[in-house]
């Protein structure tokens, strides 16, 4: 071979005889290859090369016993993060709100409403799992007096308004119960 790696001494291609023997391509020049040494010479060796990686191709490749824990114990890791926390993309790195922020985020919110006396949150990870989306049950303790549906529903409008703002999270499903109702006297 003469000092360009490119070519052969006779001025043919060595990508254009890796293509031929790799692809099963006929010669470019059939006449030139079959007279010349250093073709054949290349040819040759590329094919012997090439009979190298066919080989290897079928031979299994053994796995380190421990792998399949590993990359087990890493599934359940990343799981865990994606089932107890919210996850915030951004370009230079990732933030996480564990689910039990955003219920009490949705306490405090639920409380804002006037009537209500006590809220308890509980999220639930969006079915199928999606990072950012979550469901909620909403427990709650109201004053006796205003109508209940009208407070369900402003609690329902300012949580669905007010927690996506605050946390990222796309509240898909929002279940609220009355627990009780408080008297003036409780």
């Amino acid at each position: 071979m003469n000092a360009n790696p490119r070519r052969l001494p006779c001025g043919a291609e060595i990508e254009q005889l890796v293509v031929q023997v790799a692809d099963t391509e006929p010669a470019a020049d059939p006449a030139h290859q079959a007279h010349c040494p250093y073709c054949q010479a290349t040819l040759r060796r590329l094919r012997d090369a090439w009979e190298d990686v066919h080989t290897l191709a079928t031979q299994p490749v053994p796995i380190p016993p421990t792998l399949t824990a590993q990359i087990m114990a890493r599934v359940r890791v990343l799981a865990r993060h994606a089932t107890d926390s919210i996850l915030l993309g951004h370009p230079r790195g990732e933030t996480r709100i564990s689910h039990a922020l955003v219920g009490r985020v949705i306490q405090r919110v639920a409380l804002t409403v006037p009537g209500v006396i006590f809220a308890s949150a509980r999220p639930i990870a969006h079915q199928p799992p999606d990072p950012r989306r979550l469901s909620v049950t909403i427990r709650l303790v109201v004053a006796y007096g205003p109508a209940i549906e009208a407070l369900v529903q402003a609690v329902r409008a300012i949580i669905d308004r007010r927690v996506p703002a605050l946390t990222g999270a796309k509240l898909t499903h929002i279940d609220i119960t009355i627990e009780d109702i408080a008297t003036p006297t409780d």
